[in-house]
């Protein structure tokens, strides 16, 4: 019967613990950041956009390679503003369409602040603010992410 208390309070404790984790999901493209997290008042489900982030765009002159360098050097200072708005969080869902999401996990991997941080990633086609919440809830609270088909019956 002690072994049975016992087993039941470790696992009331690792309850605790996942609540007490900051969770935060991030849609992301090459023009936009938009961070989701659990609302203030948190109740199962309700997630809530925190901040949104415009990446800067700028017309470049010049010959292709000068190009090409300074948009790296543009898509690197996105993705440093980016990782600053995320620091607060223990784990992070990050989405959104083609490959920037991987290109932003390498940038991650990088940044020793990270180290300690669950990053997972996932590609979607461009969304609304609230399916992009939607995917953000049914990621949390599945622990798998949510297909674009499957979006369609939850809304």
């Amino acid at each position: 019967m002690v072994l049975a208390v016992a087993g039941n309070l470790q696992s009331k404790t690792k309850d605790m613990k996942q609540q007490e984790k900051l969770l935060a999901g991030l849609y992301l493209d090459t023009q936009k950041a938009v961070v989701i997290r659990p609302a203030p008042d948190y109740e199962e489900g309700d997630y809530i956009v925190q901040e949104t982030l415009e990446a800067e765009k700028h017309d470049r002159d010049g010959a292709a390679d000068s190009k090409n360098r300074a948009r790296q050097a543009d898509l690197l200072k996105y993705f440093k503003s980016v990782a600053a708005m995320l620091l607060v969080y223990d784990e992070v869902y990050v989405f959104g369409p083609g490959n920037t999401q991987e290109q932003f996990q390498n940038h991650l991997k990088e940044d020793a602040q990270f180290n300690s941080k669950k990053v997972t990633i996932d590609s979607s086609e461009q969304l609304s603010e609230n399916k992009m919440i939607l995917k953000v809830r049914e990621f949390y609270k599945t622990g798998k992410p949510l297909a674009e088909t499957e979006m369609k019956s939850h809304l």
